[in-house]
């Protein structure tokens, strides 16, 4: 993840934010689905994401990365 990241709206810098809720077992996750050939499927079952949201102050637009 870029040191510094960009509204793609706006261009003011985002805000890391704090994800709130969980699954069953307490923690939110993303894992690829070894079906997929997308950009996650070179991840094996032990290398989860977790996804982290980012929002711009100026237009509240909010961007979830998986870091």
């Amino acid at each position: 993840m870029p040191s510094e990241t960009v509204c793609p709206d706006c261009e003011e810098s985002l805000e890391r934010m704090e994800l709130h809720g969980t699954d069953v077992m307490g923690t939110l996750s993303i894992v690829s689905d070894a079906s997929d050939d997308g950009f996650l499927s070179g991840l094996r079952a032990d290398d989860l994401l977790t996804p982290v949201p980012y929002v711009c102050p100026e237009c509240r637009r909010t961007l979830v990365y998986a870091e």
